[in-house]
């Protein structure tokens, strides 16, 4: 039994050992500003190989060049997410050279602050494409590959907007609702597979996401919100992943706002979240 037990237990160190010393990649979107971009040198900084993708081909040069100076090897994808062909073309392009993902971060997406109704429909679309359809897409691509492999790590972005709907950005919060839901529910699903996804709850965060939602006078000055650092929401969902936790909601103040509203019915909660949004 003591022989059974020591035969067990060595296999299962041989494993962590094997985990920790092969060679481990790491695909991320929105690669190149706010959290996206922490997260990459986060993960440079612990060896990781580099897969980035984003719109933005000079900064993704730049970011290559930067990492592969100090020994990471990094490549890049020029494109543009919203079109899920293009997520379609990277993903097929990386099985065609044989390149085996073990580490996911969904993190493009962007927001609009306008009335739902009278905001430019194609720019919604475009949201809605970016912020849940490519990142359903990613999430049960590579963790089909993963799940054949038994293991992987995936980690979507999602948003204490999640939590409650948000007038003026409606679909915006919709969508992250659907991320929440969406990884939450096939996170149950990988159970015992040694996949796992990390649904990453930001609160207002200072970086370029409010410029493009032009959303930062009405957020980034509230009194009622914290405000956290690209870096240090970036630093905790990377913590996160590792422990292969489900939900996290970055700072205490948002964790417990989250808490919070599930007393607090519906009407209000809407009344309260238009208020804060008005210009």
């Amino acid at each position: 039994m003591m022989l059974f037990l020591f035969t067990k237990t060595k296999g299962i160190f041989v494993e962590i050992i094997k985990i920790h010393t092969q060679k481990k990649t790491a695909f991320i979107t929105g690669a190149t500003e706010g959290i996206g971009y922490e997260l990459a040198k986060i993960f440079a900084q612990n060896k990781f190989e580099l897969i980035l993708v984003a719109r933005n081909e000079s900064k993704l040069r730049q970011m290559v060049e930067t990492f592969t100076a100090k020994g990471i090897q990094a490549t890049y994808y020029a494109k543009d997410l919203t079109i899920l062909e293009n997520a379609k073309f990277i993903y097929n392009d990386l099985k065609a050279k044989n390149i085996t993902v073990e580490y996911v971060i969904n993190n493009a997406g962007f927001g609009v602050n306008a009335d739902f109704v009278d905001s430019e429909w194609e720019k919604q679309l475009n949201m809605f494409q970016l912020n849940m359809i490519t990142l359903a897409y990613f999430t049960h691509s590579f963790a089909l590959d993963m799940k054949a492999k038994k293991f992987g790590r995936i980690m979507n972005v999602a948003s204490t907007a999640s939590f409650q709907p948000i007038p003026f950005m409606a679909g915006y919060a919709a969508s992250k609702a659907f991320v929440m839901s969406l990884s939450e529910a096939v996170n149950k699903e990988l159970k015992g597979t040694n996949v796992s996804i990390t649904t990453l709850c930001p609160g207002v965060t200072d970086s370029k996401f409010h410029e493009t939602a032009h959303s930062e006078r009405t957020l980034l000055h509230s009194k009622i919100l914290a405000v956290a650092t690209a870096k240090e929401v970036a630093e905790y969902g990377y913590k996160r992943l590792m422990k292969r936790k489900a939900l996290s909601i970055h700072g205490f103040r948002n964790k417990a706002n989250a808490f919070f509203l599930s007393f607090i019915p519906r009407s209000w909660v809407g009344n309260l979240t238009k208020e804060m949004m008005k210009n």
